[in-house]
């Protein structure tokens, strides 16, 4: 038996849509969603007329870091008023419902196996789409800033660290934290200090750049991954936020809280052993910069 077939048998999801069905809103586009693979749960947008390539290539639309997948692997690209799947010449094959294909259309509910990774296509305006939609957001943004959770942050990190080993890429670091959050809490009230997070996390999530990783890492502490981003860069972009959150009136029931962070940053090199090391060195600069005053970057 296949390893497709493997996996459908011994893997279940359970949705229950009950009453509320009506109210959900509809996907707006085609989608392939990574059931087995890297990234479970992932929901990947089909934009009408722009291929999707799959492969090992940091220049992929889907970039899935596996041996089993070639470096350009697959695409799905818009024909007519369907998708089709396209094989690129790969060493493993492309399979659809466990066939091999050179070309194949695909229906909703079809499987997508690029090496050992697989996909599921579903249609524009499915419910199982949006459904898988709003799973992947439980499982991956926190609950009360919606920015990502530390679980997704770390799983990007581990990935971009792979990626900037192999391709001798920069990769930099920015752990972020709120000064005196207990005083906040105290002062003011949970309730505040909570207002305090989600406005924090808004207000720096919409100042990084689209290919950054934004993350709440836990408690008052963010993280922000840089890819391509050497340490003076870095510190740039950290000294930018710092700024940012300083420079803004945070209110919260007719009360002015004022907020400032501490940044420590830190860049992959030589030297770093792993993702787990990144983190350590980012943390060190950030005890630095709190030990040193606090408000302030150290890297």
């Amino acid at each position: 038996m296949s390893e497709m077939k493997d996996f459908e048998e011994n893997t279940a999801l359970i949705t229950v849509v009950g009453k509320f069905q009506d109210q959900l809103p509809k996907a707006k586009d085609a989608c392939l969603v990574m059931l087995y693979g890297p990234d479970l749960g992932k929901r990947y947008p089909l934009e009408s007329g722009q291929p999707m390539i799959i492969g090992r290539s940091e220049k992929a639309t889907i970039y899935v870091d596996r041996d089993s997948v070639s470096r350009h692997h697959a695409q799905v690209v818009m024909k007519g008023n369907g998708y089709v799947a396209q094989d690129l010449g790969s060493t493993n094959g492309t399979y659809v419902n466990d066939t091999q294909v050179k070309e194949a259309p695909l229906c909703d509910g079809d499987l997508l196996k690029i090496g050992e990774v697989i996909f599921k296509f579903l249609s524009q305006d499915n419910l199982e789409n949006v459904y898988h939609e709003e799973l992947y957001k439980l499982a991956t943004m926190d609950g009360l800033t919606m920015v990502h959770n530390k679980r997704f942050f770390l799983d990007c990190l581990d990935r971009e660290f792979s990626r900037a080993i192999r391709y001798k890429r920069h990769l930099s670091l920015i752990l972020l934290d709120l000064d005196h959050f207990k005083q906040i809490n105290d002062t003011y009230g949970h309730l505040a200090g909570d207002y305090v997070l989600k406005r924090t996390a808004r207000l720096a999530q919409s100042h990084v750049r689209r290919e950054d990783i934004f993350a709440r890492y836990g408690g008052e502490e963010f993280a922000l991954l840089l890819p391509e981003t050497d340490r003076w860069q870095a510190l740039q972009i950290a000294e930018k936020l710092r700024q940012l959150i300083e420079s803004q009136q945070i209110f919260y029931d007719k009360m002015n809280i004022r907020v400032t962070l501490s940044l420590g940053v830190a860049m992959a090199g030589a030297e770093t052993q792993d993702a787990a090391h990144l983190i350590k060195e980012a943390d060190t600069y950030l005890y630095h910069a709190k030990r040193n005053g606090r408000n302030r970057v150290c890297g």
